[in-house]
């Protein structure tokens, strides 16, 4: 645990031009890189050549992508050149295109007449089965013409010829319409169907006999597409197997992977280097990936380069980390400044646990961050506030907004409010007066604590006194003795120049300083006011359930109060816990100048493959 973070450690490694694929994939899967070049060669990896061939991938992937399986990324392969390994996956990738064709055309023909099967059956089982024979339909023309038209439910057409012989038909999903007449009225109403989105249905051939019968033929062909689809996926699953595709697809999409994230590294003709950043600071976990990997590659840690400006890694125990999301919030702690994580473990939950005093909501709150933090470790920050939540609520006397439960270990909010308002604003005057003196441990750090005595620490004991005024008249004293301290201070640290000018400037910034301070002090206040707030949110549903005498409505009016105080109180006080660290605490000291370290992440399976063999399974 570090109150400072670390710069990230620079790392080259030397590897084969084979190997580079492969290395780059074994350093990212430690999720401890963030790649860098720097150039030791003008020749460079040929990316441009590897993009133009991509192109080739993507158009298949438009065309076949939905009859892939899902691509398996290799743990380890034979070594080969990024562009080789290329040109040998989409060879194998368009052998498999030249085989799969011709069951691709037959397979999406099926499809397609099994699509059209299925609305035609669903017009035959909600048509009157004596109407006409649907055998007559398919030998008209050319002088007349029937027709079978799907349109979407509750479709209207805006002018119906009235030459034509229609018969509507309403299914489950579509409403149809049978039709009959000359061709130019047919191809009039077809102009209409269109604007309400309807389409020719096809009718086959072979249909035959009334709806009943109709729909039997249907049902017939309808199994039998079903066993030619079932056959051409197993053909196709066949010819994934035979050409090794899973694998060509996991080769290429490693590659594709390679080509987004590693876009400029210096290579030679045999050797190529990959260099950057790495949070694993002893380099341990680096080292065994790579042992245990065999990859023919010698890693070391030089000095950092000096035109280089180091990432910058934020090390802190399990328990801290979920809070260093408030310092990201702001940016990145630089080397000289301090991470506040640690610091916010305790801060953040006092907060938020005085605003949201409940003992019942806060077990909620507990229970949702350990159940949620393995898939969202943000969520870790609940389990904290959760718990400083049911203290608090403890401290109040609340479970469930209910105050009759529990005795107060100290107050009732609702009939003591002064003190509930009182107490965060001396909570605040510590954070502010911390803040202030982290400033000062920074400018330690940076060789510039003796600037900060003469005049940052002077506004400490000003603020400080003029605070004690009310407490003591002769704290007076002391504020004009700070006053002096700060302005002899802002004149020694101006060289003897401009006395004046300096005075002037020292003042107007002493003033605006004070401002903030007291400003600030007193927005801790919204602290208990919210606090107040929720109390009688939690009141007014208790309230409103003692009103009915009904004991079910009693339960429904308690549960779904509180759900509501759940989602709106803890929305606002975590907005609210937010606001206060970071225009109150983090503007003392905190600027956020360091530079992100963002870890290289590892290739993984194309989920629109795997997306695309579902649908095919489907359609079997």
């Amino acid at each position: 645990m570090s109150l400072r973070p670390v710069p990230a450690r620079w790392f080259e490694l030397l590897t084969t031009r084979e190997d580079l694929v492969r290395a780059v994939e074994i350093l990212a899967h430690t999720g401890n890189i963030q790649l860098e070049a720097q150039s030791r060669t003008t020749r460079q990896a040929v990316m441009p050549d590897l993009r133009d061939r991509f192109e080739e991938y993507n158009r298949l992937l438009n065309r076949y992508q939905r009859y892939w399986p899902p691509a398996e990324l290799p743990a380890a392969g034979v070594p080969e050149r990024p562009d080789t390994r290329l040109q040998h996956a989409l060879e194998k990738l368009r052998a498999w295109q030249h085989a799969a064709d011709p069951v691709l055309a037959q397979l999406e023909t099926c499809q397609g007449e099994q699509a059209d099967l299925q609305r035609l059956r669903q017009m035959l089982s909600a048509a009157s089965t004596d109407v006409l024979d649907f055998g007559l339909l398919t030998g008209s023309g050319p002088n007349v013409l029937a027709r079978i038209y799907i349109l979407p439910l509750g479709s209207r057409i805006a002018h119906m010829p009235p030459a034509l012989l229609v018969i509507p038909v309403t299914g489950e999903e579509n409403q149809f319409l049978v039709v009959a007449g000359l061709p130019d009225d047919i191809q009039q109403l077809e102009k209409d169907l269109a604007l309400v989105k309807g389409r020719h249905l096809p009718l086959p051939a072979w249909i035959k006999g009334d709806a009943r019968h109709a729909g039997q033929m249907v049902a017939e062909r309808l199994q039998q597409l079903a066993t030619d689809i079932r056959h051409g996926n197993a053909q196709l699953s066949a010819l994934a197997a035979h050409h090794s595709l899973p694998q060509v697809l996991g080769d290429i999409r490693q590659l594709e992977w390679f080509l987004t994230h590693v876009s400029d590294l210096p290579v030679t003709e045999n050797f190529a280097w990959v260099t950057g950043w790495t949070s694993d600071l002893t380099g341990d976990q680096l080292q065994r990936a790579l042992e245990k990997s065999q990859l023919r590659a010698a890693l070391h840690f030089p000095g950092t380069p000096m035109d280089h400006n180091p990432p910058m890694v934020l090390h802190n125990p399990w328990w801290s980390r979920p809070f260093e999301l408030f310092a990201r919030m702001l940016g990145t702690p630089a080397r000289d400044e301090l991470d506040p994580s640690t610091i916010l473990v305790l801060m953040v939950p006092l907060m938020f646990g005085y605003m949201f005093g409940d003992i019942g909501q806060g077990l909620v709150l507990l229970l949702a961050g350990l159940t949620l933090r393995a898939r969202w470790p943000i969520m870790g920050l609940f389990i904290s506030c959760g718990l400083a939540s049911m203290f608090f609520g403890w401290v109040f006397g609340s479970v469930f907004g209910m105050e009759h439960l529990v005795t107060p270990l100290w107050i009732n909010p609702m009939t003591s409010a002064l003190p509930v308002l009182f107490i965060p604003m001396l909570g605040g005057i510590a954070i502010l007066i911390l803040g202030l003196t982290l400033n000062g441990v920074q400018a330690f750090w940076r060789g510039k604590l003796w600037p900060w005595l003469q005049v940052e620490a002077a506004v400490i004991g000003i603020y400080v006194s003029l605070l004690l005024i009310f407490y003591d008249a002769r704290a007076l004293l002391v504020a004009a003795f700070c006053v002096l301290w700060y302005l002899a201070g802002s004149l020694f640290c101006a060289g003897g120049h401009q006395y004046l000018k300096t005075l002037g400037a020292a003042v107007g910034h002493l003033l605006e300083s004070m401002m903030q301070l007291l400003i600030n002090t007193v927005s801790f206040v919204r602290i208990g006011a919210f606090a107040l707030a929720h109390a009688g949110l939690s009141l007014a549903v208790t309230t409103l359930a003692e009103a009915t005498t009904n004991l079910f409505a009693q339960l429904l009016i308690i549960v779904t109060g509180n759900i509501v105080v759940l989602v709106l109180e803890g929305l606002v006080v975590s907005i609210q816990t937010t606001r206060l660290v970071l225009f109150e605490f983090f503007i003392r000291f905190l600027q956020g100048t360091g530079r992100i370290f963002e870890p290289l992440t590892a290739p993984a399976t194309s989920e629109s493959s795997a997306q695309g063999a579902h649908h095919a399974k489907n359609n079997q």
